[in-house]
């Protein structure tokens, strides 16, 4: 892939869409469809605006990944028990859960932006990684880049690079490593099908 030819885009020029449960609205940044069901996926990765407490939407044979972009996060209740199961705070904290399992969220301190990867378990894995502090990390198996704050810098096969600004994000199809600043959190996204 010539980085030329990448198409960055930004959050904000995304059109938000209902969550599946009507109780929000989510941005979609990323889905890959199922082969076998266009209309369905086996990857999805989405930004969603949680302004208030409740329950997450259910997806059976589904694997999720939730981090939070920005706010000060969320608890995650089991129902029925109503019992905290994790306590999602801060920038590098994610948390990786089965899509049937019935959550709820309880607000930490006022609304949040949340960052969210699904992947149909029966088609491959997902893996997030959230990178910051001037690091470098290598990006083969990279499907989705967001920059969370700063900047990150994407070199390519064909020794071509790019950067990606704050709140932009690509697919970075062909890419070797991700480079971010000490100031910088970018979030990868790797996905592996299944043979």
């Amino acid at each position: 892939m010539n980085p030329a030819h990448a198409t960055r885009k930004r959050l904000a020029d995304i059109a938000p869409t209902r969550w599946k449960n009507g109780k929000g609205v989510t941005r979609e940044l990323l889905s890959v469809p199922a082969r076998d069901n266009p209309d369905d996926f086996v990857l999805r990765v989405s930004v969603a605006d949680v302004d208030a407490d409740g329950a997450f939407s259910i997806y059976p044979g589904i694997d999720r990944i939730l981090a939070i972009l920005r706010g000060a996060g969320m608890d995650l209740l089991d129902i029925p028990a109503n019992t905290v199961w994790r306590t999602l705070a801060g920038r590098s904290s994610s948390v990786a859960f089965a899509g049937e399992r019935p959550l709820a969220c309880r607000l930490l301190d006022g609304p949040v932006l949340d960052f969210n990867v699904m992947v149909r378990r029966d088609a491959g894995a997902a893996e997030l990684r959230i990178v910051g502090r001037a690091r470098v990390v290598p990006a083969p198996t990279c499907r989705l880049l967001f920059v969370a704050q700063g900047s990150a810098r994407i070199a390519f096969e064909d020794g071509n690079a790019i950067v990606l600004e704050e709140s932009h994000f690509i697919e970075p199809l062909g890419a070797t490593s991700v480079a971010t600043g000490s100031d910088s959190v970018a979030l990868l996204v790797d996905f592996r099908p299944l043979e």
